[in-house]
């Protein structure tokens, strides 16, 4: 690459994907062994990068803009007084090995470029901005095992709740339904869920329905909440205000359903449905399901 470096991939808590990263690019393999990594706890996992920084020193690190991404990685870059530049949608590298970041500003309608002055160079990337690479039979892949000695015991432990599968469906899901406070309350989010999990897509909301209680706050969207790249979005009674726009700057295709007239959302939207979503939305839903 332009680094003339190795593709290396850091793995936390999950030896057993290692072998399965390198089919997908990675050159070297470097798995952090400790008891304590097995479960997510943001203490824990920021201690462990922060020591693996340290300990290695790689010139760019690059993290998921994920919930988790967005916990971790921050907490070690503050700890190493090292510059982060976050959600960004795109990097690439210029002349002296310098990271060139950019990231969605005023509601997305632009996009900021960020140098970054300190090394190791540190960026989060928000889900799916670049296509996956063809996975790769017979590979060989170098494993290195990094020691980073005992974690300390974390201050804050968890003791009760549970995260399911679908508040993180919405950062991997081809199709995401995205509902808007024009829905007109939580009665009839049971039958899109269904309608929408029939047609393989995600259900996520914006800031509004997600403070209202009618969604959990893990499914927003927004600058306040997670940004989403789906092949295709269809926000149902969205707004599409700035803060809502740039969850979904990065969406293939934008379907704007029962939005009100004057709606920000309908500036931005490849398809507009007019008319009541009621019943507009199961046939598109139909329409999804038939195309995949």
């Amino acid at each position: 690459g332009k680094l003339g470096g190795r593709n290396v991939a850091l793995v936390f808590g999950a030896p057993e994907v290692a072998e399965e990263l390198g089919r997908f690019g990675a050159e070297v393999v470097c798995v952090v062994e400790n008891e304590s990594l097995a479960e997510y706890h943001p203490e824990l996992w920021g201690e462990a990068l922060k020591r693996v920084l340290d300990q290695e020193r790689p010139h760019v690190l690059l993290i998921p803009a994920t919930g988790r991404g967005r916990d971790y990685g921050p907490r070690a870059a503050g700890e190493l007084e090292l510059g982060m530049t976050g959600d960004c949608v795109g990097v690439d590298v210029v002349k002296a090995g310098r990271l060139l970041q950019q990231k969605p500003a005023y509601g997305g309608y632009i996009t900021s470029v960020i140098l970054g002055a300190t090394t190791p160079q540190l960026a989060t990337i928000r889900p799916r901005m670049y296509e996956p690479v063809e996975p790769r039979d017979g590979t060989d892949v170098e494993m290195r095992t990094l020691h980073i000695g005992p974690l300390p015991e974390p201050r804050v432990r968890r003791v009760g709740g549970a995260m399911t599968r679908d508040s993180y469906r919405i950062d991997d899901a081809d199709v995401v339904s995205l509902l808007g406070p024009g829905i007109g309350g939580p009665e009839p989010i049971p039958l899109i869920e269904k309608a929408a999990g029939e047609a393989g897509a995600a259900v996520a909301g914006t800031r509004e329905v997600c403070e209202a209680g009618w969604l959990p706050l893990t499914r927003q969207v927004g600058i306040l909440g997670r940004p989403v790249a789906p092949r295709l979005l269809v926000a149902v009674g969205v707004r599409g205000d700035d803060e809502e726009a740039a969850g979904f700057v990065k969406a293939g295709v934008v379907v704007a359903v029962g939005a009100e007239d004057g709606a920000p959302i309908n500036e931005v939207a490849d398809v507009i449905v007019t008319g009541d979503w009621r019943s507009t939305l199961q046939p598109l839903h139909e329409r999804v399901l038939a195309e995949l």
